[in-house]
């Protein structure tokens, strides 16, 4: 058996974790970013001054700007601890290709075709869902231990 294939099978239980993981890293960055955790996140994400100044130019849009900013803040905090976490990870990874898409519509494509690969991941975490290595598997499994606790006495 070659080395990639040994890797593949001894990475593949961990897939969903990754997955989780690099997208709710992602979105708690982001978060922290525009909440002026710092002013050069790295390239990863925008700033709120960035932000602010890109929802500005597009004159069309009828909310204010620092508003929208702050509450994408809010909602991409949520987005990272929920899927860092895992508890309610299909859910998270749903709003999140939908927050895509609607990005996607809404702004100039040739802005945020980094998006691309965000919305794979975030289809991809929808359909592997919160795996093994999550808050969800773990009450999942203790309720079901009990369950058989229960049956067991009776």
């Amino acid at each position: 058996m070659s080395f990639f294939s040994r890797f593949s099978l001894f990475i593949k239980p961990y897939v969903s974790l990754l997955l989780r993981l690099g997208l709710g890293f992602i979105f708690l960055w982001s978060g922290l970013s525009k909440l002026g955790l710092s002013s050069n996140p790295f390239g990863i994400c925008t700033n709120s001054v960035e932000a602010i100044d890109f929802l500005s130019s597009l004159i069309w849009l009828p909310f204010d700007p620092a508003i929208f900013v702050f509450w994408q803040s809010i909602a991409e905090l949520a987005l990272g601890t929920i899927l860092l976490v895992g508890l309610g990870v299909e859910i998270a990874a749903a709003l999140s290709v939908l927050l895509f898409l609607i990005f996607f519509f809404i702004f100039d494509f040739s802005l945020i075709w980094k998006n691309v690969g965000l919305l794979v991941l975030a289809l991809a975490v929808w359909g592997e869902g919160a795996g093994r290595w999550s808050v969800a598997y773990w009450f999942k499994n203790r309720k079901f231990k009990q369950t058989q606790e229960l049956n067991s006495k009776l």
